[in-house]
């Protein structure tokens, strides 16, 4: 699976401590802009886990470039720098776009919106937790820790969605 992240989906995922399993189950792909905003701007502020995301980021990621000028610009790309987002989420539109990818990991609850709108699959962090205790990642406990530790971070709706998977998943694996 081809994965395009943003800025929030990162961060959210190494403060659970499962970005890195993530990254190592997809083909991971981060934009130089989502890049900057998760990695450098975090450690210039002091975030430890920017350090973290980082140390992934270098190990597991497909490096991307930003594409160079030529000429006009596509009709897409038009219509994606006329949408009401950050520069990082539109990077990552166009990034899913250029490389096929198969999903948008976030949790920015207006690209969320905006990824619905026009039909793109996307994951939060707490749907590739899920995902991640499925393909037997991490154990019924270690899910759950992970999912404590993401709970402050994202919607309630969110949280109960995957408790609920969570919990389904463990009752059918002791079954």
């Amino acid at each position: 699976m081809k994965v395009v992240c943003d800025a929030d989906g990162l961060i959210k995922m190494a403060k659970a401590g499962i970005l890195e399993a993530f990254a190592g189950r997809v083909e991971f792909l981060v934009g130089p802009q989502v890049y900057r905003e998760a990695v450098e701007e975090g450690k210039a502020r002091g975030y430890p886990d920017a350090l973290d995301i980082e140390r992934i980021l270098k190990a597991r990621a497909q490096p991307l470039r930003r594409p160079q000028k030529k000429g006009k610009r596509s009709p897409a790309d038009r219509a994606i720098e006329a949408l009401p987002l950050g520069a990082g989420e539109k990077e990552t539109l166009r990034l899913y776009s250029r490389k096929r990818a198969d999903a948008v990991l976030s949790d920015d609850r207006g690209f969320l919106t905006s990824l619905e709108q026009r039909g793109i699959p996307y994951l939060t962090p707490a749907a590739a937790l899920v995902l991640l205790a499925e393909q037997v990642a991490f154990s019924p406990e270690e899910a759950r820790k992970a999912l404590e530790r993401l709970h402050p971070l994202i919607r309630k709706e969110q949280y109960e969605a995957a408790r609920l998977d969570l919990e389904a998943l463990q009752e059918r694996s002791e079954s």
